[in-house]
């Protein structure tokens, strides 16, 4: 049955318009609805297309009003819903254009009273960061806003989108705060802008989604492999480590809110999500988002909440879960951290060895070489199974003659000796795998910084260093890194800058006030804010990632760095046919483009072992 006031076609028992509320003739008796319309005071046009005339009638502007009209009824019992006012608004049609016609709407997927949900297109062409993920660079940009990674040779992407309209912001309030607050992480499809328009009178709120992937978690075509449950495991703790430092309590990690395609996961639908006050910050709502997501990988792994009495295999997942179920673990930081371990349990090679190039130069402008360099191996093969651990660093010496030279010299000898009293004895004493890592790296920053530091204020210079250096074990890399020297790693996926440049233009880059490409070319790009020696303390950067055979691990200063762009590195390091190759090239096109800095490239190379 058609509806005379809005045109809705209704089923035939109706009493009641579904999409208005106005009351539908019967063969009892009739009521009609008439609307009174006030006068369009907005004066507004259709958006991008024309607005289709819906069963003779026109949108309701927002001083409509209902008239109930009575019509005789048969004789007979009968009733009549009183009269009431709706607020009321029309869904915009497909075609229709929003956001300075950056959107497209394709169609309606849900009508509420208060709020409507579309499918919608973006109209602008736009490119996929094929190193962070970010999807909102514009086709024709250099560089990722993102990450800075180099977005040359690129497809044009028109991605799908979901977007929320109502007319109470309140109604979408969770997910306009994220928009505005521009988070993203590749782990999460977050919210990615949120702006007004005022249609028929009425001032509408928008915010625009990434279109999920058509499985959910708790909808999974077949039973998950093990292997992809953890790896999902991995990004979707990382995206909640990434919120709850931003203050923000995700509140729905559940099956239901997780986005799967293929071996990506990622948390979508953050109406639930809240923002918190720093400093005010209720832990309590982060623990619980963790222990969710514990709780829901149980469920995917075996088709069963969790019990106390029941088991995971590998044996390092039952524990990294139970550690989560008991409150040994609470950060979501640490259960991924944990969650990486679990891969390696499953995956590490059973059997591999390392090759390395190492290469440092003067370039063509000093007249010293401050960089120093450290390689250290130890190649074991035991029952036929190679598991051998090195130590690799380099470190840019800063204050001219006897200065620099001495503080990156005085930093790798002393990495050296206390790697071989410690941290190798450690390993080779089968101890490596209770052995903390991440602590024994700060240790050594720490020492190798009082002396530095000693030093220079004993010779009254201004010497200082940078360092980045890694430990390689059991197919994982442990980083440190304090100033601009930096670590790569390099697969078949690309090239991925590992470290963050504790550097001015870093931080501008950061505050979006450089690009990229102008950072390099910037008169302060060497000002860094942190190094070794100049304060009494410093604190690295920490990081851990698995490698697989393959991979190849790229250390460097800035002299390799700040000279030969990541895409000409990248090639280099590919087309060579060995990692000391590589090296020697990779410093010939630093002093190509004039070398005015020292030049010093380490590359490990992880190979199956036959």
């Amino acid at each position: 049955m058609k509806c005379v006031n809005c045109g809705t076609q209704n089923t035939p028992d109706a009493r009641h318009c579904r999409h208005c509320g106005a009351v539908l003739p019967t063969t009892a008796g009739v009521a009609e609805v008439i609307p009174s319309y006030g006068e369009d005071p907005g004066g507004t046009q259709p958006l991008g297309a024309d607005l289709t005339d819906n069963g003779g009638t026109r949108p309701l502007s927002d001083t409509a009003t209902t008239i109930p009209i009575e019509v005789p009824a048969a004789p007979g019992p009968h009733t009549r819903p009183l009269p009431r006012s709706r607020m009321f608004f029309e869904p915009l049609p497909e075609r229709a254009l929003l956001a300075e016609d950056r959107y497209k709407i394709r169609a309606l997927i849900e009508e509420t009273p208060m709020l409507n949900t579309y499918s919608a297109v973006s109209r602008r062409a736009l490119v996929d960061c094929k190193q962070c993920g970010f999807a909102r660079n514009n086709y024709g940009d250099q560089f990722c806003l993102q990450c800075g990674a180099s977005l040359a040779n690129l497809e044009p992407l028109y991605p799908n989108y979901v977007i929320k309209e109502t007319l109470a912001p309140d109604a979408v309030a969770a997910e306009r705060r994220l928009a505005e607050m521009e988070l993203h992480h590749g782990g999460a499809l977050l919210p990615i802008e949120t702006f007004n328009e005022t249609l028929f009178g009425t001032r509408r709120v928008y915010v625009v989604l990434p279109e999920p992937s058509p499985f959910t978690a708790a909808r999974l075509p077949s039973p998950p492999e093990t292997t992809d449950v953890v790896h999902w495991g991995v990004q979707l703790a990382d995206a909640l480590a990434y919120l709850h430092k931003n203050n923000v309590a995700f509140g729905a990690a559940d099956l239901d809110h997780v986005a799967i395609a293929g071996k990506a996961a990622r948390w979508f639908n953050f109406a639930s999500a809240r923002a918190q006050t720093p400093g005010t910050r209720n832990r309590k709502v982060y623990t619980d988002d963790v222990i969710t997501l514990a709780a829901s990988l149980v469920v995917l792994l075996t088709g069963k909440a969790f019990a106390p009495d029941m088991t995971v295999s590998p044996p390092g997942l039952d524990r990294t879960l139970r550690n989560v179920f008991t409150g040994k673990t609470t950060a979501a930081s640490q259960f991924a951290d944990q969650l990486r371990d679990v891969i390696s349990e499953i995956r590490r090679p059973t059997s591999y060895d390392v090759r390395v190039g190492r290469l440092s130069d003067v370039g063509h402008v000093r007249q010293i070489n401050e960089d120093s360099l450290l390689s250290m191996e130890v190649g074991r093969v035991h029952r036929s199974i190679g598991t051998p651990i090195g130590l690799y660093a380099v470190a840019d010496g800063m204050g001219g003659h006897s200065a620099g030279d001495v503080a990156s010299g005085l930093t790798v000898d002393l990495i050296a000796r206390h790697a071989v009293e410690t941290l190798l004895a450690a390993n080779l004493d089968d101890q490596g795998n209770d052995f903390d890592v991440s602590a024994w790296l700060r240790e050594a920053v720490a020492l190798a910084n009082k002396t530095v530091h000693e030093q220079r204020q004993l010779a009254g210079t201004n010497m200082g260093t940078t360092l980045v250096m890694a430990f390689i074990a059991a197919g994982r890399a442990y980083l440190a890194n304090v100033g601009d020297s930096r670590a790569y790693l390099i697969n078949q996926a690309g090239m991925k800058q590992i470290t963050v440049d504790h550097s001015l233009v870093q931080r501008l880059i950061e505050t979006k006030q450089l690009t990229v490409e102008e950072a390099r070319t910037h008169p302060q790009r060497n000002v860094i804010y942190k190094n070794l020696g100049d304060r009494a303390n410093v604190e690295p950067d920490i990081f851990q990632i698995d490698l697989q055979p393959g991979d190849q691990l790229l250390l460097c200063s800035d002299g390799l760095s700040g000279y030969v762009e990541d895409s000409a590195t990248l090639d280099i390091i590919r087309s060579a046919p060995s990692p000391q190759v590589a090296c020697r090239q990779l410093i010939d096109a630093a002093n190509a483009n004039g070398g005015p800095d020292n030049i010093t490239a380490i590359i490990v190379q992880l190979e199956t072992l036959s």
